[in-house]
């Protein structure tokens, strides 16, 4: 097979950096970013109906884990399953502007490490390389998914980790020990092979999206496994789907792939303290703002009124009667709701019961939300809020956040994260088994990629 040779400045730029190592200091920052998407994997396994489903499916045999379950398969179902199961509650990492990039290259690299039986280093490394590639992938499509939507607002719904192919792609093929034409191969064989969602997901459950962003990772892990086998992608089909992108963004396309090597994304990703749209979290950080300085207790039966002010994207999030998982996690008035009521957002509070609580509905139908132009003008880079709380005695109280915690800017404690990660290792595994394999999953450089899997089967 010949050597491919780049068909632009960006994928030369792409090239060279797959062949770079990563630092040790972007490493460590980086297992953050595999912990965190495996441990929400752990969670949104046991969510309905995944948990009855992965059971009952006709699997091939292989070594790959399906998290949360007692099953291994082979690394393309494997892929699938634990990318659907990975987004699912709302809780995985993400970043600024690249979106939830993480969930399918963890769970595609995961599944093609164990299959090949690669160290722990390899499989985080390999995540951190996909990542970069697709956190800067994503700010274009995220620019042509709005261009598309002006002109058929039907067609590109939502985007949630079903653009980037590409990251469990490379990351699954990086785990291997391959020569680098064969990286090359497979990069561009997933950069043609987007998988589009069409459903929206704020009103309906369980959404489609979320079996879109499975298929998206086990079509990576597929187009590996193709560039591993010898076929060759195509440069004319990069060139025909990628330059008009050079024209879309306002600095053009190839400056986002400049800095790859200096700028490390991956220290910029989010932790979410809640299992919500982020979208959500700057309100209800915003009440905690109000808390840390109101006399007395908050006491949510005394509110008459909330007034959220935020970037329009979020100002979107206005479902008032949820009644499905995703709607309601995607839903600021219940969420604030039930911020207030409970003092907490966790994993139980997005039920149907829970959901259905009279008195978090009654508050959630006082939620009025506005675009604020000041957060509008600061969106993508700071996801801000302002929340007014108005009181039966007439009184009100105002708490404002730039961007939410669990920022790069405002990360979460070490102890906070760790205790974090055991709750959602303890929502799928049980308490044993999350006491037995948290320092596999908190530290996944430093074992092997099988005894990872091990540790996130029941």
């Amino acid at each position: 097979m010949t050597k491919p040779e780049p068909v632009s400045e960006w994928e030369a730029s792409i090239f060279a950096f797959l062949e770079e190592p990563v630092p040790d200091a972007v490493r460590e920052r980086a297992r953050t970013m595999v912990t965190d998407v495996l441990a929400a994997t752990v969670a949104g396994s046991e969510a309905e109906p995944y948990r009855e489903a992965w059971e009952r499916m006709d699997l091939p045999s292989g070594d790959a884990t399906v998290i949360g379950s007692s099953r291994t398969t082979a690394p393309v179902q494997a892929a699938m399953l634990n990318g659907t199961a990975a987004i699912v509650q709302e809780i995985e990492e993400g970043h600024n502007t690249g979106g939830h990039v993480g969930s399918g290259i963890v769970t595609g690299g995961l599944a093609m490490a164990e299959h090949v039986d690669a160290d722990g280093r390899t499989f985080v490394e390999s995540c951190v390389k996909a990542y970069e590639i697709c956190t800067r992938l994503e700010e274009a499509i995220f620019a042509m998914k709005a261009r598309m939507n002006e002109a058929i607002p039907w067609l590109v719904r939502d985007p949630h980790a079903t653009w980037t192919t590409v990251g469990p792609a490379v990351a699954a093929m990086l785990c291997t020990d391959p020569d680098s034409q064969t990286v090359w191969e497979t990069f561009r064989l997933a950069a043609n092979r987007a998988v589009v969602s069409m459903d929206d997901p704020y009103t309906s459950g369980p959404p489609s999206r979320n079996l879109t962003a499975g298929a998206s990772a086990g079509v990576g892990v597929t187009m590996a496994q193709f560039a591993q086998a010898g076929v060759p992608g195509s440069g004319a089909a990069m060139s025909a789907v990628y330059d008009p992108f050079e024209e879309l963004l306002p600095d053009g396309f190839d400056r986002l792939f400049a800095d790859l090597g200096t700028r490390w994304s991956v220290t910029e990703h989010y932790v979410k303290p809640y299992p919500s749209c982020r979208y959500t979290h700057a309100p209800v950080d915003a009440i905690r703002e109000i808390e840390n300085t109101h006399e007395g207790s908050l006491e949510a039966e005394t509110v008459e009124r909330i007034l959220v002010e935020t970037y329009a994207n979020a100002a979107e999030m206005d479902n008032h009667s949820p009644e499905t998982l995703t709607a309601a996690k995607f839903s600021i008035p219940y969420v604030c709701a039930r911020y207030l009521y409970d003092g907490s957002i966790e994993l139980e509070h997005f039920s149907t019961e829970a959901i259905a609580d009279e008195p978090v509905q009654s508050l959630a139908d006082r939620v009025e939300i506005r675009i604020g132009e000041d957060y509008e003008a600061a969106f993508p880079e700071d996801w801000g809020a302002r929340v007014t709380l108005e009181f039966a005695d007439g009184s009100s109280a105002v708490g404002e956040r730039a961007y939410p915690a669990g920022d790069y800017r405002d990360p979460m404690p070490a102890d906070e994260f760790e205790a974090r990660i055991e709750t959602l290792l303890a929502y799928g595994l049980g308490d044993e088994a999350a006491t037995t394999g948290l320092q596999r999953v908190l530290n996944p450089d430093e074992h092997d990629a099988r005894a990872i899997g091990h540790a996130l089967r029941e």
